[in-house]
């Protein structure tokens, strides 16, 4: 494994440096190498010791628990750092392992054997294979031997030859290491301890001669660089120099407590105290600087003794033992290292603290500092070794350095020694405990001998040993903050073995556990920073020490400091690359651009990372993105660093993976990102450092990392997400010339990547919304096809046209749904598209390649090259594409190409977004770059760890569904039979053209429709929207917008083959066309389609093309009815038609017709007279003929003619409307009785008066309400818009309903004789007031009159023969009689109506012709015998009743007899079972399920006056009395 240089415990380690020899390639060498360092801890009880005499003092016998942690580097350490030697022994590489790749050397030859060799520590000998260039290798193993002369063992290992199946020794420091499958697990292993066991023989002979070292050096801050000015910050305020965690009376050597006053612990200067720890802290340590100052000056004080002596002359002396007494303490130190190194941590704990003792009694400041450091190393490899340990006297603060002088330097004993190995678990608790709770104390004592050295002595410690202690020390109390104040086994084995701690905190501490703080750690790390970078230390040492206080600040989590350093190593390391860039490439003789990997490629030199160049480069641009995201920069980089950090908060969730970067979440994440860290930290700072990242990976040069810090740079100053249309609100926070700089900046790198062969580098795209929209664009020349249903075509059932209706006007829980317009496509047919693009820049952007990504069905979609998107707008681009079957394709993006960016897939944001600005802050410092959440977290959802808040609305893609429907034919307008499509109609007149299609496409056509649009439907629907309309008028509107269309298909004769167009073929269709009022263009569409099935078996949906002929329609009036009116007419004629005779009627009708038709036809003048009287002959005599009865009256039409030309008008009667469908010719022709007909010639601009006899109509409740064609107009509880008073509702009501029933036996048809034009007329312009109703309607009940002689005795004929011809009936109610003549008058009551009335009968008589006065006069006149007026029974519905009265004539003349029929009270119906049958029931069941619904008449119903009705007889009985 790679091992941390600033390790707290790598002066503990045993450097050894592995270098290649022979042919071997990189790869294979760093693989060697990474099976080494996976055995780079040896434990010496695995170690075989040295067998050559004198070479014991390292025994790994004497200590075989200990270990020995190897630093395997392939780096050669600085020169600089080599001149520290003795003083930090670490860094001198003792271990030189030469590695060689066994399966480049060539194979034995045949007949060559192996020859043995008896090794070196004694063992019996061993065959090794003799190969051809092993010379050459120990040759190179020499060379490095010379360049490196400090080194004490060189090995050659050579791995994987192909004739080694087991380690093999020989010949000399050569070892033959097997391939890994011929390999045991502990191969490597072995090789380690052979390695170790010479180096422990090795070290003893150096032991030795470092002992016989005249005097130990200090290391010289002029020898390895500037000299380390004194601190000009006041060491002493900081926190963790104050702490005194340990108690007054403290262990001694042998176990004794002394006392705290004898020390002379003496504190630099300091603040005023502020807090209570510091008054107390303060109290202390002035008690300790008083007791120090009068011990000094004791007169058995060796300090005042020697004062004294100098004072006397005899400093020489002094001087001279001092200096041998601080060569050996050092002596002393440096054999502590050498066992520490070694793994004799016993002994080194030892030396180390008698070199310590030594050191401080004779002011030695930088090697005591030094033997403290080591002896905190010992103790943590030993509580890491698991092992026991005594925390030595020398450590403590409080020690009085004169209590020891040299010669009762304390010495541990071997027991004492042999203690310390053991393995107790208490007592390690208790000591590992102990020494955390030293750690602030001993750190800061460290420093301040440091510090001591370069204020008061000649000998200042270099900055690099100063710095990387003060890190390495600042290390180890962050390792014991973040475990809560203690030394565990997860704490040492960070320490150790870098392993990965958590932060643990908890509930309850032990009494005496000491409190760090982050920022007192801050505070002390802070002392590692040189005070001028690049003066002081050079760059490739200043380079680790901020990288170290990097790492420090980062494991304590101030991010802040951490990004202010790492900003001071940018500043540093910018010139500096640039600077070896160009003396590198001027030496290897390339482009400077190439690059520092491009100069590590020219020769196999290794660089201190144990990994290629690419991940070195991407290092760097983890370590730029970290800065960029502690000051708040969103980018492309975050997201590789929040995969980190997902693996280390979301260990329980290990399946959840980051989404690729084009993913729709990514984008969505960043959106929110890039919201939340834009109103985070100051937007100045955040461009300068992505600025001066630029600029770094300018300097290395590493092209991926400026493209990408560009983008986010780009990303970072971008105004808005979204653009609006013509805004010019979000504009780019930089300049338009900063701008186009970065933009060239990207077109540059892309340019120089592939100059140099890599042309697969290209940036990320800036804007993760550049495709606003996609839409579907129908194509001019045919429309796209639209979904039908069978009811659009009459082919749904009753049951399937049944909507499910709301029974409410308004609901309040009714939802409104927008329904998306739907989207269809052809299979095989090519498809345009509108893609909308959005350039949020103001410069230029060009994409190279524009096409849509489909998915779903098979989809190909063309790709569209060369456009230029404008700054700082949106534009619109149309994209073909074909889709190959049917189904649903699904367009999510666009694949865009952009010129010098990746190809990758946009994702569609049509609807525009913009982030919300929190309203309540909530979240400050470093906090506020988390995404926003609504409301706090409960402790289940803390339990998830969700990174994101609870609700966020962010911007939602836009997915475009298109429908494929399988192919469909295409289909053109071929021919029409009309001239520039236009047509000239008169109203009422019906015309046809023939329109041929033609099938151009491939595929057949099966079904097609023809619907037509017209423009007096508009103006119907316009009118209709008036809520001022009366009922009478909406129903004329509904009707004329119902009834009558203006177009209709002329199908009746077509079968379903005839119906379909084969491929390349032609049909031809009739249309009828029918002159309108107000018609003026219409359009004919035409429906088509490939079902692939019949008409009957259609299915419920499916997709048809519509073609379309607009057409000019000219309407002309014709023939439109003026006037009318309604008058009585007697039924006396109708009554003398019944008495003729049937056969001689027809005759004389038959007759009368020729005659008109002969006139008609015949070319001589007649007068206008003759011929209307020959019709009105003819319209008498067949009055009263057919079943309808007498019941007639006159009908008078004025009809003008308003067309040019002279128009022949016929009118037609229709007595029985049962038979409404036949047309009137096919009626006359039939039943002649029942049709009257009356036809004239007009002559243009005239106006005619035609008489029509009409019969009377009934209608048993002409109140009901005016009916509604539009089933969306009945509706409940509706206010009506009309203030009507009773009296006009029920008016409108009876001329409504009358009118209905008149139009209903009317006809009316026009020609010109001259052009063969032919049509109907409009006779719905007939309006009725209330006379003509009256004359009209045929009342409830009514009242007829019949005549007869009075029969007293029938028995007497003669008498009954006198009587009949007394009396005869010349009339329908007219009568002759004789005077002086018994009669008997009876008066028929009928009941027309479905109500039972309670009649009250009045008989009036009166003289004919004669004032009033006096045609009341009657007694001498007319007798009668009975009451003139009386009550009768209830005369249930549909019932009659007859009533006599006997009447004589006195004298002669013309009598009338008037009768009125009077409801005495209103009565109720009764039930139908009751009054009526069977057949009458189902009648009114019928009739019930036809009438309207009775909730649209309760307000007229609930304003009807309650009185009771009378009616008078229309006909009197007149009688006339002859003598």
């Amino acid at each position: 494994m790679a091992v941390d240089p600033l390790s707290p415990v790598a002066p503990a380690r045993l450097r050894a440096l592995l270098l290649p020899v022979g042919n071997i390639k990189r790869s294979r060498f760093l693989n060697l190498v990474k099976r080494l360092q996976d055995q780079n801890v040896v434990r010496l009880g695995d170690v075989s010791p040295d067998c050559r005499p004198n070479r014991n003092a390292f025994s790994p016998m004497a200590f075989p628990t200990g270990m020995i942690v190897y630093d395997l580097s392939i780096s050669v350490p600085p020169i600089s750092h080599l001149d520290l030697y003795p003083f930090e022994i670490f860094r001198e590489p003792l271990v030189i392992i030469a590695i060689a790749d066994g399966t480049e050397l060539p194979g034995p030859p045949e007949g060559t054997g192996t020859y043995s060799q008896t090794q070196s520590n004694g063992t019996k000998p061993c065959n090794y294979p003799t190969v051809e260039g092993l010379q050459l290798l120990q040759q190179e193993l020499n060379t490095l031997k010379d360049s490196h002369p400090k080194s004490l063992v060189q090995q050659l290992l050579v791995f994987d030859y192909a004739a080694v199946s087991k380690l093999v020794t020989g010949p000399d420091t050569v070892i033959w290491v097997p391939r890994p499958e011929a390999a045991r697990s502990t191969t490597v292993k072995t090789v380690m301890c052979d390695i170790t066991s010479r180096l422990l023989g090795e070290l003893s002979g150096l032991a030795e001669r470092i002992q016989e070292w005249p005097t130990v050096e200090s290391p010289k801050a002029s020898s390895w660089g500037p000299r380390r000015k004194p601190e000009v910050r006041p060491p002493v305020s900081e926190k963790l120099q104050h702490r005194m965690t340990m108690p007054a009376q403290l262990p001694g050597a042998n176990g004794t407590f002394v006392d705290a006053s004898d020390t002379n612990f003496q504190p630099a200067e300091h603040d005023s105290p502020t807090t209570f720890d510091e008054i107390t802290r303060s109290i202390q340590v002035s008690n300790r600087v008083t007791s120090s100052i009068k011990a000094s000056s004791k007169p058995g004080s060796k300090e005042h003794s020697r004062e004294r002596m100098s004072a006397q002359g005899l400093g020489f002396v002094a001087a001279s033992e001092r200096s041998k007494s601080r060569v050996k303490g050092r002596l002393n130190i440096v054999m502590g290292t050498l066992f520490l190194q070694a793994g004799r941590w016993p002994d080194s704990l030892k030396e180390l603290a008698e070199g310590a003792t030594i050191a401080r009694a004779n002011s030695d400041y930088i090697w005591h500092a030094k033997a403290l450091e080591s002896i905190l190393q010992c103790l943590l490899m030993l509580g890491w070794a698991g092992m026991d340990f005594r925390i030595p006297q020398i450590c403590y603060p409080t020690a009085d350095k004169f209590s020891k002088s040299v010669s009762q330097t304390p010495s541990l004993s071997h027991t004492e020694l042999y203690s310390i190995g053991q393995s107790n678990p208490e007592n390690r608790r208790v000591s590992l405990q102990n020494l955390a709770n030293l750690l602030p104390d001993l750190a800061n004592n460290i420093l301040n001998l440091y510090t001591r050295a370069a204020n008061i002595t000649d000998e200042p410690v270099p900055q690099l040993v100063f710095s990387e202690t003060v890190i390495r020390l600042a290390r180890i109390l962050a390792t014991v903050y973040i475990r809560d104040g203690s030394l565990d086994d997860s704490a040492l084995g960070n320490i150790v073995m870098n392993d990965s701690l958590k932060f643990v905190r908890s509930q309850e501490r032990p009494r005496g556990t000491v409190s760090l703080r982050k920022s007192d750690i801050a505070s002390f790390l802070f002392r590692a920073l040189p005070a001028s970078l690049g003066t002081d230390v050079p760059i490739t040492d200043s380079t680790p020490i901020l990288v170290g206080m990097a790492s420090v600040l980062s494991s304590l989590g101030l991010d802040r400091k951490n990004a202010f350093v790492l900003q001071l190593l940018f500043s540093i390391l910018i010139p500096g690359l640039v600077q070896a860039r160009k003396i590198g490439a001027a030496e290897v003789g390339i482009h400077p651009a190439a690059g520092l990997s491009a100069l590590n490629y020219s020769a196999f030199e290794m660089n201190a990372l144990d990994a290629g160049p690419g991940n070195m480069e991407e290092s760097i641009r983890i370590l730029l993105a970290l800065v960029g995201k502690i000051y708040g920069v969103p980018g492309i980089m975050i997201c590789t660093d929040n995969r980190r950090d997902l693996s280390r908060h979301n260990s329980t969730a290990k399946s959840e993976t980051v989404p690729e970067y084009d993913s729709v979440d990514s984008i969505v994440d960043r959106a929110f990102r890039h919201s939340v860290m834009n109103g985070f930290g100051d937007h100045t700072l955040k461009v300068e450092i992505l600025k001066a990242c630029i600029n770094l990976c300018e300097a290395l040069p590493d092209f991926q990392g400026v493209l990408q810090f560009t983008v986010d740079l780009l990303q970072t100053v971008k105004g808005t997400l979204m653009l609006l249309p013509d805004s010019y609100l979000g504009l780019p926070v930089i300049p338009l010339q900063e701008q186009v700089r970065l933009f060239n900046n990207v077109k540059r790198t892309v340019a120089a990547a592939k100059k140099l062969g890599d042309s697969n580098l290209e940036a990320e795209y800036w804007d993760d919304f550049m495709v606003r929209g996609v839409e579907l664009v129908n194509s001019s020349d045919f429309k796209s096809p639209v979904r039908r249903s069978r009811t659009d075509f009459g082919f749904a059932n009753v049951e399937e046209r049944l909507e499910k209706k709301n029974p409410f006007i308004y609901s309040t829980f009714s939802k409104a749904t927008t329904k998306r317009s739907e989207d269809l496509l052809i299979a095989e047919e090519p498809a345009t598209f509108k893609v909308t693009l959005q350039n949020p820049f103001e410069f230029d952007v060009e994409i190279e390649s524009l096409r849509i990504d489909g998915t779903g069905i098979p989809f190909e979609a063309a790709a569209t090259h060369g456009l230029w998107l404008a700054p700082f707008t949106t534009q619109e681009y149309y994209i073909s594409g074909v889709a190959a079957t049917e189904g649903t394709l699904e367009i999510r993006g666009c694949t865009v190409k952009v010129k010098f960016c990746r190809e990758r897939i946009f994702p569609i944001f049509k609807n525009f977004w913009k982030p919300q600005k929190e309203q309540k802050i909530k979240r400050t410092g470093l906090a506020a770059k988390e995404p926003f959440s609504e409301r706090p977290l409960s402790w289940s959802s803390n339990a998830s760890r969700s990174r994101l808040g609870a609700s966020r609305k962010g911007p939602e893609p836009d997915i475009v569904l298109i429908k494929v429907i399988q192919k469909q034919p295409t289909v053109i307008i071929h021919s029409t039979s009309l001239s520039q499509s236009a047509i000239m109609l008169l109203e009422g007149e019906t015309r046809s053209f023939d329109i041929t299609l033609q099938n151009i496409s491939t595929c057949p056509l099966d079904f097609i429709s023809f619907s037509f649009e017209d423009s007096s439907t508009p103006q119907l629907q316009s009118a209709l929207n008036n809520k001022e309309n009366l009922p009478t008028d909406m129903y004329e509107l509904e009707l004329r917008l119902s009834t009558n269309p203006a177009m209709t298909w002329r199908r009746d004769k077509l079968h379903d083959y005839e119906l379909s167009i084969a491929p390349g073929e032609t049909a031809t269709f009739t249309i009828d066309i029918y002159g309108k009022p107000g018609l003026d263009n219409a359009i004919l569409k035409i429906d088509y389609a490939n079902v692939c099935t019949s008409l009957a078996d259609l299915p419920e949906t499916f997709y048809c093309r519509q073609i379309s002929l607009p057409l000019t329609v000219t309407v002309n009036a014709g023939v439109d009815v003026t006037r009318c009116d309604v008058l009585p007419f007697t039924s006396d004629f109708a009554w003398d038609n019944n008495k003729l005779q049937q056969s001689e009627d027809s005759r004389t009708s038959l007759g009368d017709k020729e005659a008109i038709k002969s006139m008609e036809s015949s070319s001589t003048p007649r007068s206008i007279t003759q011929f209307r009287e020959a019709q009105f002959s003819q319209t008498f005599s067949r009055i009263g003929l057919s079943s309808f009865g007498f019941g007639h009256c006159l009908l008078l039409l004025d009809l003008r003619n308003a067309w040019p030309n002279p128009l022949t008008v016929s009118l037609f009667v229709n007595e029985n409307i049962s038979d409404g469908a036949k047309s009137p010719d096919d009626k006359l022709k039939h039943n002649p009785v029942g049709i009257h007909e009356i036809f004239d010639e007009l002559q243009p601009g005239h106006i005619s008066r035609f008489l029509l006899v009409v019969p009377r109509v009934y209608i048993e409740n002409a109140q009901k309400p005016i009916p509604s064609l539009n089933v969306s107009n009945k509706r409940q509880f509706v206010v009506s818009a009309n203030k009507l008073d009773y009296e006009a509702e029920s008016s409108a009501r009876e001329c409504f309903w009358f009118r209905e029933e008149l139009l209903k036996h009317l006809r009316g048809s026009w020609k010109d004789v001259a052009t063969g034009r032919g049509g109907v007329i409009d006779l719905r312009a007939i309006r009725l007031n209330a006379r003509m109703v009256d004359a009209l309607r045929i009342d409830d009940a009514d009242v007829t009159f019949s005549l007869r002689p009075y029969t007293g005795d029938s028995s007497n004929d003669k008498t009954i023969e006198n009587g009949i011809d007394s009396v005869s009936q010349t009339g329908h109610s007219k009568f002759t009689v004789k005077t002086n003549t018994f009669l008997t008058l009876s008066a028929t009551i009928i009941n027309r109506s479905s109500k039972p009335i309670h009649p009250l009968l009045r008989l009036q008589p009166s003289l004919r012709h004669t004032p009033h006065a006096i045609a009341l006069d009657l007694s001498k006149r007319l007798a009668w015998s009975g009451m003139l007026q009386r009550a009768l029974p209830i005369l249930e519905p549909h019932q009659t009743t007859e009533v006599t009265l006997g009447v004589t004539a006195l004298c002669h003349g013309e009598y009338e007899i008037g009768a009125s029929v009077e409801e005495i009270r209103r009565l109720n119906p009764s039930p139908p079972e009751v009054a009526m049958g069977q057949g009458a029931t189902e009648e009114l069941k019928d009739s019930a399920a036809t009438a309207p619904d009775p909730y649209f008449d309760n307000f007229f119903i609930a304003n009807t006056p309650k009185r009771r009705r009378i009616w008078h007889s229309r006909v009197p009985c007149v009688i006339s009395a002859r003598d």
